[in-house]
């Protein structure tokens, strides 16, 4: 079966509506965000994690009133769990909405033990996750570049 973009739409729209509580103008919103994200030079095609186990899940980051912001992929990787891609509308950024999402995520010890990389420059990343209680851990290098140098982050 060869999926287009449009049948690859209708596929998260039917998940998410059987994984959250979210109404339907909010499940457009949140494609929106997904679309956003895949047309993003550093997102695109990171945000449909491939070969994640069954318990992959979009999640929708919501302001304080409720409203869709941006959305996140939680997934079991090995032993460990993981954020997946993390995307907010940039109007929104800063304002702490990632990191309660992250924390309400991780809150479940079923979601632990977690671990995430974060590069050395993305400080705004940073600070979400030590926010959420993570713990810098192991430098991990993946490349040369600037943004390609980084550490884990665990929480246990």
């Amino acid at each position: 079966m060869r999926i287009t973009k449009k049948s690859l739409k209708q596929i998260i729209k039917e998940a998410l509506l059987k994984t959250s509580e979210l109404d339907l103008s909010e499940y457009e919103r949140l494609l929106k965000y997904i679309d956003a994200a895949d047309q993003h030079p550093e997102f695109a095609g990171y945000n449909l994690v491939k070969g994640a186990e069954r318990d992959n899940r979009r999640r929708a980051i919501t302001d304080n009133k409720g409203t869709v912001v941006g959305f996140m992929t939680p997934h079991k990787d090995g032993d460990y769990w993981r954020t997946g891609a993390i995307y907010t509308d940039p109007s929104t950024r800063g304002k702490g909405f990632a990191r309660r999402a992250i924390i309400k995520f991780f809150s479940d010890p079923n979601h632990r033990p977690a671990r995430v990389w974060i590069a050395d420059i993305n400080r705004q990343s940073q600070r979400a996750f030590t926010g959420a209680g993570f713990v810098r851990g192991k430098r991990r290098d993946i490349g040369d570049q600037e943004d390609e140098k980084g550490h884990d982050y665990y929480l246990y």
